[in-house]
């Protein structure tokens, strides 16, 4: 099990890489989507649900082609 301070550390280098202006916006939605599920294990009852979306870094989300080629 991880305890409070390894998450609220993790928390604080992952606000710092997103204060990075130079990053891209796939890794930057990727580290939120991190800061968000490590805050929602530190307060269940403050935030809302993590999105069920994940990201890599480095990587685009994957389309699922919703049109059928007949």
């Amino acid at each position: 099990m991880i305890d409070r301070d390894a998450i609220t550390a993790e928390l604080a280098e992952i606000e710092a890489l997103l204060a990075d202006n130079r990053l891209k916006d796939e890794d930057r939605f990727a580290l939120f989507g991190a800061a968000q599920a490590l805050s929602n294990i530190l307060e269940p009852d403050t935030w809302d649900p993590a999105s069920q979306t994940f990201y890599r870094l480095g990587h685009r989300p994957l389309e699922v082609a919703s049109k059928r080629q007949h």
